[in-house]
């Protein structure tokens, strides 16, 4: 998933974010804080009838929502 750009989700009032930043599903928690030692996942509350736009890259400044990082990875990487 990382790197693709954004993940489209609707239809969703709950979920849980990754906060170790190990997980294999970024940015939805997968448990792996319980092998790594860090802290649970952060549970973001969301508005069932809006879309939402999720980071994929890991570089957005406003986790775990995409800020369109992304573009600015491809353009600098021809």
């Amino acid at each position: 998933m990382s790197g693709e750009g954004p993940i489209k989700i609707t239809d969703t009032s709950e979920i849980a974010v990754c906060t170790c930043m190990q997980s294999n599903h970024w940015p939805f928690c997968d448990a792996t804080h319980h092998t790594t030692g860090g802290d649970g996942p952060e549970i973001v509350q969301l508005d069932k009838n809006k879309t939402y736009y999720l980071c994929g890259c890991f570089r957005t400044k406003n986790r775990p929502f995409c800020d369109r990082s992304h573009e600015k990875i491809k353009k600098s990487n021809p």
